[in-house]
């Protein structure tokens, strides 16, 4: 997935097509295949994608897709993501993450981050 790193803004919307592809590959080529567990298949996934978003936004957007499909099967690792989350959100100011995403966008990241009780 070399495109993740181009020099345009990735969108929310193509990181949840992203993650939801590499998602459903894990599962079928790890989980099912190899009898590898879910939190093994989000590991996974994880992995791939790292180091791979330069931007804070899309790094951002990224934590919280990530954390939506770990669906709250593995509290460690949600304690972490939220961890994460906060973090940044905290040292960064969600506003300023989010100073160059359009407004619909913006709008419906925060909408997710409500929802997850994130904000």
């Amino acid at each position: 997935m070399a495109a993740y790193q181009s020099e345009e803004r990735v969108t929310y919307q193509t990181l949840k097509e992203w993650a939801l592809d590499s998602y459903f590959d894990f599962c079928r080529d790890s989980g099912l295949a190899d009898r590898r567990g879910h939190e093994q298949v989000m590991a996974r996934l994880d992995y791939t994608f790292e180091g791979g978003f330069e931007r804070p936004a899309e790094d951002l957007m990224w934590r919280v897709i990530l954390l939506v499909l770990s669906s709250g099967l593995h509290p460690d690792w949600e304690i972490q993501q939220r961890k994460l989350i906060s973090d940044r959100l905290a040292e960064q100011g969600l506003d300023a993450l989010l100073a160059e995403v359009p407004a619909e966008e913006a709008d419906l990241f925060r909408h997710d981050l409500k929802i997850l009780r994130l904000i």
